[in-house]
């Protein structure tokens, strides 16, 4: 009788096993989340694990094992019979624009990123998303490009000394950044310094390969990665002649092709190549009219034998790729996403096949957008892999990707830090058109007036005749005193900002959310304009007496209306000023500019300006309505013509 207890015992021990039952070696508690009866590729290592169960607790995995081994009755079942499980795809060269692309990214499983040309307001997305308040992947961001003089891109940390450079080193990592980020125009000394800042204060350094160093330069350097093989085959000039493979290998240098950024470079000759690139329709016309080569400052002038360069390059690059692959080196996904026709988290499946054309297989071109990524952030078995204390980052889909890798598109289930979002939630998101800039405007608090009012006017902001942003302006005056301006400004293309200013002729204060700190206050102090910034040193430009400050708002256009209600039909008068821009950082630039009165029309002076605004040239149209606040100003820039109306 004892012989046959025993054996019951432990025939219904065993069964209880197979059905997740008591004996089973991993147990749910209650909030647990259970993955059940997948294929599951770990990426750990060039393995399929066919009927397992992954489970979760919070934002971590808890086990990874056969289902028969895992009791799931107290966990949320989400039940992926006849899927594969993967880790969370890792896109390690995006440049964000709008939390619509934070949107994109999830859609397309795509649960860490990294942002090669950062801003205060992505450290602030940074770590709202890690706190639950904002959904999006992961973010990890460098601070803005440090460059020579010129920069190639507005915005850039300029540094031409090696003071300088190891100043902006300090103040980036002050600035809660997680990388930097190098570019072609730094000297020699001014890199080395970086290099040097940057490992004494701890932060990695991806980028170009500057001019003044070269490749050789750059892989000794101990810059950690090297992004678009830059330097192997740049955009510009031409691939080196001998192989760089085995000094890369020696060196640890980690290597983000992003072959298709260069890929579609090399088909905006005929754009109509490019008209079934997935998710094309989730962009915005506005976006997609900015990717045309006519509104590229890179592209403007490009012939047909630049883009056949481009493309032989390409052949060139996916060479290189092959060799670097088979040599052992490291490589990481990047897509570039923020060019033409690079749409987030669509893009990664497209750099995945290119990965496979170029000679990987489907698990290596996976491991460069998974497990890579751990590595390269010191976080090996715990980004990018499926294993117990991993971060909870995991995609389902319908068909094996160690077969076909594009097989990870349109993930059915995708998890990010431990919360389970399903495909139908996640398009309805990517579809919903994003707030109009009037809709945010009518959001923000009442202005007030000081003393008399003399106008208030609302403002829509057009760039190639789309909205993207909009203003709300009150112009008063006390007791025989000048004219003071509040207003809010708001944008939504290409990125999500709010400012509010109170603005004399002579001074100002704004607060933007482009800025950390976030308040900035400008004023003339003997013959010079001051800014300052909450807990940053001022910033100080010689500038005439009469100079007008100009904040990139409305109020700048009321002083020369002001000052302009006397000049005669046909004449003209130059003014110079000091524009004050806070796109990425506090910077003061002086500029000019020249307005010619024309014939009054609608019962509203009319003028014609040309000049420079800061670094931008610029020419157009400005005109004033009868009560003193400006009606139209249309201004031409380089990059396209931005008009700001009063809406009636």
């Amino acid at each position: 009788m004892r012989r046959l207890i025993l054996f019951l015992v432990v025939g219904l021990a065993a069964a209880c096993s197979k059905r997740g039952g008591h004996a089973a070696a991993h147990r749910a508690q209650p909030g647990d989340i259970a993955i059940v009866g997948a294929t599951v590729v770990p990426m750990d290592r060039e393995r399929a694990l066919p009927d397992h169960t992954v489970l979760v607790r919070g934002d971590r995995i808890v086990a990874l094992a056969p289902s028969a081994d895992v009791d799931v009755r107290l966990a949320t079942v989400v039940d992926a019979t006849d899927a594969w499980v993967l880790p969370g795809l890792v896109d390690m060269h995006v440049h964000l624009w709008s939390k619509r692309d934070l949107d994109l990214f999830l859609l397309n499983g795509v649960t860490t990123v990294r942002d090669l040309f950062g801003e205060p307001a992505r450290v602030r997305w940074r770590d709202a998303i890690a706190k639950g308040e904002l959904a999006g992947p992961t973010i990890l961001t460098a601070g803005p490009i440090l460059d020579g003089d010129p920069p190639v891109w507005p915005g850039s940390d300029v540094v031409t000394t090696a003071d300088q450079a190891r100043a902006a080193v300090q103040a980036q990592k002050q600035a809660g950044y997680d990388w930097l980020k190098v570019y072609s125009g730094l000297s020699a000394d001014v890199y080395a310094a970086i290099i040097d800042e940057a490992r004494k204060v701890g932060l990695p350094v991806g980028g170009h390969v500057p001019r003044a160093v070269g490749l050789d330069g750059v892989l000794a350097s101990g810059q950690v990665t090297i992004e678009h093989l830059d330097g192997y085959v740049p955009f510009f000039g031409e691939p080196v002649k001998e192989s760089k493979t085995a000094l890369t290998v020696k060196a640890g240098v980690w290597n983000c092709p992003t072959l298709v950024v260069t890929d579609r470079f090399g088909k905006l000759d005929d754009p109509a190549q490019l008209a079934g690139t997935r998710g094309l329709e989730l962009m915005s016309p506005i976006e997609r009219e900015g990717w045309k080569p006519a509104n590229d400052f890179r592209l403007r002038a490009f012939t047909p034998e630049m883009f056949e360069d481009v493309r032989q390059k390409n052949l060139r690059r996916r060479e290189l790729v092959r060799e670097l692959n088979a040599a052992g080196a490291k490589l990481l996904l990047g897509t570039d996403t923020g060019n033409p026709y690079i749409v987030p988290g669509f893009a990664v499946v497209d750099e995945l096949g290119l990965l496979v054309e170029a000679g990987l297989t489907p698990w290596q071109a996976l491991r460069t957008a998974t497990a890579a990524a751990g590595e390269l952030q010191g976080r090996p078995g715990e980004l990018g892999v499926i294993a117990a204390g991993a971060r909870a980052d995991l995609i389902v889909v319908g068909k094996d990707p160690l077969s076909q890798v594009t097989n990870v598109a349109d993930p059915s289930v995708v998890m990010v830090r431990g919360v389970v979002r399903r495909r139908d939630e996640l398009l309805a998101e990517a579809r919903k058109p994003p707030p109009s800039p009037a809709d945010v405007l009518a959001t923000l608090p009442a202005l007030p007036a000081e003393g008399t009012a003399v106008a208030s006017a609302r403002y829509d902001v057009l760039f190639r005749d789309a909205p993207i942003g909009a203003e709300q302006a009150n112009l008063s005056r006390g007791d025989g005193g000048p004219l003071v301006v509040h207003g809010h400004a708001v944008y939504t293309v290409p990125g999500s900002t709010q400012t509010t200013y109170r603005a004399t002729r002579d001074a100002m204060e704004l607060t933007t959310d482009t800025l950390a700190p976030p308040r900035v206050s400008v004023a003339r102090k003997g013959g010079s304009v001051v800014a300052t910034q909450d807990a940053k040193p001022p910033l100080e430009l010689a500038a005439d007496d009469d100079a007008v400050l100009a904040p990139q708002t409305i109020a700048e256009f009321v002083w020369y209306g002001e000052a302009l209600a006397t000049l005669a039909v046909g004449d003209r008068r130059t003014f110079t000023l000091v524009s004050v821009r806070t796109e990425t950082e506090l910077v003061l630039a002086a500029g000019f500019l020249t307005f010619t009165r024309t014939a009054d029309a609608d019962g509203r002076r009319h003028y014609r300006l040309a000049g420079r605004h800061g670094t931008l040239d610029a020419t157009g149209t400005f005109s004033l309505d009868a009560d003193g606040a400006p009606h139209r100003v249309s201004l031409a820039l380089d990059f396209g013509t931005i008009v700001t109306q009063r809406v009636q």
